[in-house]
């Protein structure tokens, strides 16, 4: 895997989500997990925490909660869905 959360073939492979919930505020709609550690933020419609993770750490690659074949991939460095 490559520090960005990718793997080798640009796939972004599922990330276990530290928490069930938003890590900076606790809200449980609208979540988005880092594939590269875990994190779980809320998004842009709430408080954006899930920006702010990416701001302070880093990680550009998110996907949405719950995690399963609809869930989409988000690359902040790319500004667009991969």
């Amino acid at each position: 895997m490559k520090t960005d959360g990718s793997d080798d073939e640009g796939g972004m492979p599922p990330r276990e989500p530290r928490s069930q919930t938003c890590e900076g505020c606790q809200s449980d709609f609208n979540l988005r997990v880092c594939t590269v550690c875990g994190h779980v933020g809320c998004c842009e419609s709430q408080l954006a925490h899930n920006t702010a993770h990416f701001k302070a750490s880093g990680h550009p690659i998110i996907k949405s909660l719950p995690l399963s074949a609809e869930s989409f991939t988000w690359c902040y460095e790319c500004g667009r869905y991969l």
